[in-house]
C-alpha cells in the first residue's frame, strides 16, 4: 500500500520515499506526495531521481509512476520532487471550481454537476442546464467575496449514511467504500472530494468565468481563470469593453443594448439584402457565350436553396448557370443541360480550386464555396472565360 502524503500534507512537493515495486518504467514507492488525478483533476507532474515523471496512476492501494530510462530497484531511496507550480495551480483551480458551481447551483437549484477538467491550461466544469451570463455574474460576485472572506477548506472523513444525512453535496453511487471524504469550505460547500486543495480561500486571489459555451446534449461548459490569470484576464476584457463603447460611441453601460440594436439593424439590412438578391435573380437575362445561354450572377445573402433550385430551373430548360451567393463567404453552384457540352465538375476543379475554393458533383450540377467572398467576380469571369473557344 501506498501512503498518500499529499493528503497529509497537499503543499509537500520534495519528499524522499523508498522504492517498492520496480517494473519497466514503472515504479511504486512507499509513500508518494504525487497526485495520481481523479475526478477531472489532473494527476501532478515532476521529478523522481532527476528523471521526469511521464504518468501517475491509482492501482488499487498503489500508485505507481512512470518514470522512462530509469534504474532504480527495489530497497532504493529516491529523491522526488512535484512540479510545484503546476500542483498549486490544479489546487487552487478545484478549490474555485467547488465554489464557483456550489454558487451556479444556488441561483439556480436545478443544475446538475456532470464532470470538471482541472489542470494547469484549461479550468472548467460542465453543468446540465442553463446558465446566462447574469446567473454567472451573481455567482462569480459570491464567490469572489468568499475569497475575500479567506475561509478555512477543512478535508475529513465520513460514513457513507452520514454523507447522505448531513446533505453533504455527492453521487453517493460512485463513491465506493464506507467512508466519503468531504471537503468543506466553511458555510460555502460541503462536497464529496478525493481531490487536493488550499487551505483557505484568500490563496485563490479570483475567478473569473471567461466562457459559456454548449457541450452538447443540453450540457454548457463553463471555463474559468484564478488568480493573477483571472485578474489579467478582467483587466483585458474591461479595456476592451471601453474601448468597442467608444467605438461605437455609447456608455459602458449600455454597450450590450448598443449591441443588440446593431445585430437587429444588420439583419434588417441582411434580409432587405436577401429580398433584392431574389427578385434580381428572377429578372436576370441569360447572355448568350459560345452558343449558350447562360445565366452568371453574384448574389449577397441569396438564400442557397432558392439558388439551387433556380439553377435548376435553367438546366431544365436547355441552358447553363453559374450563380453565387455571398456574405461572409461565397456559395457557388453551377448546372448545364444535358448535350450542352458543359462539365460543370470540370470547370468548378479548374477555377473554384486556384481561388482557395472547394466543391464537389457531377458534370450537370455542381456546387462549392470559396472563402474570400471578394473574388466573386474573378471565379465568374474565370467560369465564363473557359466556355469560350
Amino acid at each position: 500500500m501506498t501512503v498518500r502524503l499529499y493528503h497529509r500534507d497537499p503543499y509537500l512537493f520534495e519528499f524522499e520515499a523508498t522504492v517498492v515495486r520496480s517494473e519497466g518504467d514503472w515504479l511504486v514507492l512507499d509513500g508518494t506526495a504525487f497526485y495520481p488525478g481523479g475526478g477531472g483533476q489532473a494527476a501532478d507532474r515532476g521529478r523522481i531521481q532527476g528523471l521526469d515523471v511521464a504518468e501517475v496512476e491509482e492501482r488499487g492501494d498503489e500508485v505507481w509512476h512512470r518514470v522512462p530510462g530509469h534504474n532504480l530497484r527495489e530497497g532504493l531511496m529516491a529523491w522526488c520532487s512535484v512540479d510545484w507550480q503546476h500542483r498549486y495551480e490544479v489546487m487552487r483551480g478545484h478549490t474555485a471550481e467547488h465554489m464557483l458551481f456550489s454558487a451556479l447551483s444556488r441561483a439556480d437549484p436545478d443544475l446538475e454537476l456532470v464532470k470538471i477538467g482541472i489542470d494547469e491550461g484549461l479550468k472548467r466544469l460542465t453543468v446540465k442546464g442553463e446558465v446566462d451570463w447574469g446567473i454567472a455574474l451573481q455567482a462569480q460576485r459570491e464567490v469572489n467575496r468568499g475569497i475575500a472572506a479567506n475561509i478555512e477548506v477543512c478535508r475529513s472523513a465520513m460514513e457513507r449514511d452520514e454523507a447522505e444525512e448531513e446533505g453533504v453535496r455527492a453521487k453517493l453511487d460512485r463513491i465506493g467504500g464506507d467512508t466519503v471524504d468531504v471537503v468543506e469550505i466553511g458555510d460555502f460547500d460541503r462536497a464529496a472530494c478525493a481531490g487536493i486543495h488550499v487551505m483557505e480561500t484568500a490563496e485563490l486571489g479570483a475567478v473569473l468565468i471567461t466562457r459559456i459555451g454548449s457541450g452538447g446534449g443540453g450540457e454548457v461548459n463553463i471555463d474559468f481563470e484564478v488568480g493573477e490569470k483571472a485578474m489579467e484576464r478582467s483587466l483585458d476584457l474591461a479595456n476592451l469593453s471601453l474601448s468597442l463603447a467608444d467605438e461605437l460611441g455609447c456608455p459602458v453601460e449600455n454597450l450590450a443594448a448598443t449591441v443588440r440594436n446593431a445585430r437587429a439593424e444588420l439583419e434588417r439590412g441582411r434580409a432587405a439584402l436577401r429580398e433584392l438578391s431574389r427578385l434580381a435573380l428572377g429578372a436576370l437575362e441569360p447572355r448568350e457565350v459560345a452558343g449558350l445561354q447562360v445565366h452568371a450572377g453574384a448574389f449577397p445573402y441569396l438564400d442557397k436553396k432558392e439558388m439551387r433550385e433556380a439553377a435548376e430551373r435553367v438546366r431544365n430548360a436547355g441552358g447553363v448557370a453559374f450563380l453565387l451567393s455571398t456574405a461572409e463567404k461565397a456559395d457557388v453552384v453551377l448546372a448545364a443541360a444535358d448535350g450542352s457540352g458543359v462539365d460543370c465538375l470540370r470547370l468548378l476543379d479548374s477555377c473554384l480550386r486556384p481561388l482557395g475554393g472547394s466543391g464537389g458533383g457531377r458534370p450537370g450540377f455542381a456546387q462549392g464555396g470559396l472563402p474570400d467572398p471578394s473574388l466573386a467576380q474573378e471565379l465568374l469571369g474565370c467560369l465564363l472565360s473557359s466556355l469560350r473557344p
